[in-house]
């Protein structure tokens, strides 16, 4: 009886000292700031929870695509409204469009460009590629390198 008594009570210790409180943390919502139309289907789509940045690419209503970076927050205009920047990547007359971000704790002004640009030449409506370029410092040269 002894036995049973203490092989219980070793088990209700082991249980007591193994649970744990599983809280569900406080994860902020993101809100879309701008959108745009890429298309008569596609709609380019920025989000923020004023820490992470993120680009949403829809074809209809049906999310294709997105990328997203911490601690960055959109470009804006002197007016405070985020312009998607025109770029002329060769000799393409294809629309190939930048969404700027910059780092909010760079000391050297680094930041994030995402890159939209048609998957096919001559098919402006789409379907569109979405591409973070992998440098802090981009340039329209940088993305050339990586618009196919």
């Amino acid at each position: 009886m002894r036995k049973i008594l203490l092989l219980g009570t070793i088990l209700t210790l082991l249980m007591i000292s193994c649970w744990q409180k599983h809280e569900t943390p406080d994860i902020p919502k993101l809100h879309k700031v701008a959108s745009f139309s890429l298309g008569e289907n596609t709609e380019l789509r920025l989000l923020t929870d004023s820490n992470l940045s993120q680009v949403e690419l829809y074809y209809g209503d049906e999310l294709q695509e997105l990328v997203g970076t911490a601690n960055t927050l959109f470009v804006t205009d002197d007016e405070g409204r985020i312009v998607l920047d025109t770029i002329r990547i060769g000799s393409s007359s294809d629309p190939q469009y930048v969404v700027r971000t910059y780092d909010r704790s760079s000391t050297y002004g680094a930041e994030v460009w995402y890159v939209v640009y048609p998957y096919r030449s001559n098919e402006p409506d789409g379907p569109w590629n979405l591409l973070k370029l992998p440098t802090d410092r981009p340039t329209q040269e940088d993305a050339a390198r990586y618009i196919h």
